[in-house]
């Protein structure tokens, strides 16, 4: 039985907009003991703080039960189904009547904690780890994830990424804006060959230096500020890319949630004003 809750917790009026989506219990055998609002607690509780699976609280379910269901969903496609209706649900009632025509797409080097697969070096960036490549819309909501070794150059990812988008609502969509690192001919013909859209290179201006807020492309790098309100995706601490990517989507779920159905226990945090002299 709960004895307490956390702002991670999901409310009712969000629970209303999961619950229908997730697998029902298998006939035959012992019935289900286990609530399946509490495991997604669980869940959502170690995407907020960071703690490893052996240190979930006491009064959530056992760590063996909420990895088991994780393990299910990001497998059998149910964390992919609740992602998708969401957005639309987000997309629908925050631009109605407008379809997507632009998107775009970015990578992010991240440190990773030791072992795992698919770890690399990005020299440019410094960084031993992972790379997280996403393609989100004019919303900055998530279309698409790859997560590669840091190494991974990303127009050589790209391909792999664009992929992933079959299936998705990209049959309005125009354009695919990127930075410059995407600027490579082969992935031009790759594009050229398999895909509906253009793919547009915005370059930072002449003689800039440091961090420059390019026109458009924003959008993207909000989105990584996004992922970063979450402690577990502080670093990569994942021992398979599949983990990786799910918790992403899952970072993606709670913040359509909390749009959708916003909740003041889990509110952002804001600073005092100053109190005057």
């Amino acid at each position: 039985m709960r004895t307490h809750h956390y702002p991670s917790d999901v409310t009712d009026a969000q629970w209303d907009l999961i619950e229908p989506h997730l697998p029902p219990e298998p006939g035959g055998g012992r019935p289900r003991k286990t609530k399946m609002r509490d495991v997604l607690d669980a869940i959502f509780f170690i995407l907020r703080t960071g703690c490893q699976w052996r240190y979930l609280p006491g009064d959530l379910p056992p760590k063996s039960t909420v990895w088991r269901y994780f393990d299910r969903w990001r497998s059998d496609g149910t964390l992919d189904t609740i992602h998708d209706l969401l957005r639309k649900k987000v997309r629908t009632r925050e631009k109605p009547y407008h379809p997507r025509t632009s998107v775009s797409v970015d990578s992010q080097s991240i440190d990773t904690t030791s072992g795992g697969e698919q770890r690399g070096r990005d020299n440019a960036k410094n960084v031993d780890g992972r790379k997280r490549h996403i393609v989100v819309d004019s919303m900055g909501l998530l279309l698409a994830v790859l997560v590669t070794a840091a190494s991974v150059d990303d127009a050589a990812a790209a391909p792999v990424l664009f992929a992933r988008l079959d299936g998705q609502p990209m049959g309005k969509v125009v354009r695919m804006y990127a930075d410059s690192k995407y600027h490579n001919f082969k992935l031009y013909e790759w594009v050229a060959e398999h895909a509906q859209w253009d793919l547009e290179i915005i370059r930072r201006p002449e003689g800039k230096r440091g961090w420059v807020k390019l026109p458009i492309r924003w959008t993207v790098e909000r989105t990584f500020a996004w992922l970063g309100r979450c402690r577990r995706l502080s670093k990569d601490r994942e021992k398979s890319v599949l983990s990786s990517e799910s918790f992403i989507k899952l970072a993606m779920i709670q913040l359509m949630l909390h749009r959708l159905e916003p909740s003041d226990v889990d509110a952002e945090f804001r600073y005092p004003r100053p109190v005057a002299a």
